[in-house]
């Protein structure tokens, strides 16, 4: 390395160097590494890790299952979720419940295992019920701002509503109906009620996941007048038949008033 006037290996002259007569620090080569002051990134990183250290303590969310998992099972069950939601000071049958147990990837309604529950608490950083409830709102607003969070909530609904342990594969319509209820809220297309009657008029007894997912998919695409419903598309011919069924009372409707 050089540090004279002049470079010995070309003869060019630096005149740079000569000009400056302050302090000199030291010159490094590009491939030479630079001493690493091990002392100053101590002070910079250890404060850093403590923090994310510190967002959730496993102990506190192994104490808080404890709490309320129940007595002869290692899950928290229907006393236990009750007195849960009652401390988050939300209803069981929430939206916001929903939602949290879509994020605890929860196999069944009512329930949360052991390792659903800590899972889950670890996935959301939260050891204590304020933290929980506390994201529990966000996890609300997100879900209802992100489209595809969203079209996850609703796959996730069709299998949290199944009886796994009687091995449903789709959903009696008593169950269906109150799940569409649930996870649509406000935010259901104009038609809803209609569907629900429908489904009740012709005696429909289960929902296939077929028919689930493809009902969020019309509630997105067509109108509220089915201007837009092609029946050449594939669409569950249950759709069809619900689709044809509102326009024949559009017509017979609009008749009546021309009729008047």
């Amino acid at each position: 390395m050089c540090s004279a006037h002049e470079n010995t290996n070309t003869g060019k002259s630096t005149s740079q160097t000569s000009a400056y007569s302050g302090p000199q620090s030291d010159v490094y080569e590009p491939t030479q590494k630079q001493p690493i002051h091990t002392d100053k990134i101590s002070v910079v990183e250890i404060p850093r890790l403590y923090m994310l250290r510190s967002e959730y303590d496993e102990t506190k969310i192994e104490i808080l299952f404890e709490k309320y998992k129940d007595e002869t099972e290692d899950a928290i069950l229907v006393n236990g979720m009750e007195r849960f939601c009652q401390d988050l000071g939300v209803n069981p049958a929430e939206f916001a419940v929903l939602v949290l147990a879509w994020k605890f990837n929860a196999s069944k309604m009512c329930r949360f295992t052991k390792q659903e529950f800590l899972e889950g608490c670890k996935l959301l950083k939260v050891d204590n019920v304020n933290a929980i409830k506390h994201k529990m709102a966000e996890l609300e607003r997100e879900v209802m701002q992100n489209t595809e969070d969203f079209r996850e909530l609703y796959k996730f609904t069709f299998a949290f509503g199944l009886d796994v342990d009687e091995g449903q594969r789709s959903l009696p319509v008593n169950m269906a109906v109150p799940l569409w209820r649930l996870v649509f809220g406000d935010s259901a297309p104009a038609y809803m009620d209609q569907w629900y009657d429908f489904i009740e008029d012709r005696g429909v007894k289960v929902i296939p996941r077929d028919t689930w997912n493809m009902f969020l998919h019309m509630s997105e695409s067509i109108k509220s007048d089915f201007s837009n419903y092609d029946e050449c598309e594939a669409w569950p011919s249950l759709f069809d038949d619900f689709v044809e069924a509102q326009r024949h009372k559009t017509s017979n409707g609009d008749a009546e008033v021309m009729a008047e």
